[in-house]
């Protein structure tokens, strides 16, 4: 799909806090740090780097609320993250909030993020959709849809990536089939690059 998305210093090698003592009831805060984002040593000897989109990292930081006591059944969570850049361009932040709600058999989710300063001068906006529904023990269906905003920061130019996927799910005893139908248009933010993709996949379980 080629769908560029908000992931901070956690996405790779970095040092995290878990912290849940001391804070309101269903209130949890995670905190990552990474000298060198992205880094990484090479197994044949050669010289490491860390690097993103041609622009050297510095250390960067994030930090993730998440509330799963307000109303039952209700998780929402909202992040913030900064990587510093020795390049000579602004700081690379990202943000994110979002929720999900489960009530019986369904669950659905919202997220909404935003990824700035990502090389060449352009961001990232994006807004995400699902729902999932357990019918019974053995039947589960869910579909999710993505929308991406490509923006360069002079606000010139503008490439929207749609992105949907419909799965569905069916166990009975240790059998497992799975389909899953998707499509997305302008792929990679390159307009008129439409795919559409279908999966069957079957696992058994002896």
């Amino acid at each position: 799909m080629g769908l560029r998305t908000v992931a901070g210093v956690g996405g790779g090698s970095d040092i995290e806090w878990n912290v849940g003592v001391g804070l309101p009831e269903g209130l949890n805060a995670y905190i990552s740090y990474a000298p060198h984002p992205d880094g990484s040593k090479n197994a044949n000897k050669g010289v490491s780097g860390a690097t993103d989109n041609g622009l050297v990292n510095d250390q960067g930081w994030d930090i993730v609320l998440t509330h799963n006591a307000l109303v039952d059944g209700l998780n929402v969570f909202t992040g913030y993250s900064e990587i510093g850049q020795t390049a000579d361009v602004s700081d690379r932040e990202s943000w994110t909030i979002g929720a999900t709600y489960a009530v019986g058999g369904a669950t659905i989710g919202y997220q909404h993020s935003k990824d700035k300063n990502v090389g060449a001068g352009t961001y990232y906006e994006n807004d995400a959709y699902a729902i999932s529904f357990s019918v019974n023990d053995n039947l589960a269906i869910s579909y999710g849809v993505q929308e991406s905003d490509k923006v360069s920061l002079a606000g010139t130019t503008t490439t929207t990536l749609d992105g949907d996927s419909l799965q569905i799910s069916y166990t009975v005893g240790g059998a497992s089939i799975k389909v899953a139908d998707s499509s997305v248009d302008n792929q990679n933010y390159v307009a008129g690059t439409n795919r559409e993709g279908r999966i069957v996949a079957l696992t058994l379980a002896f």
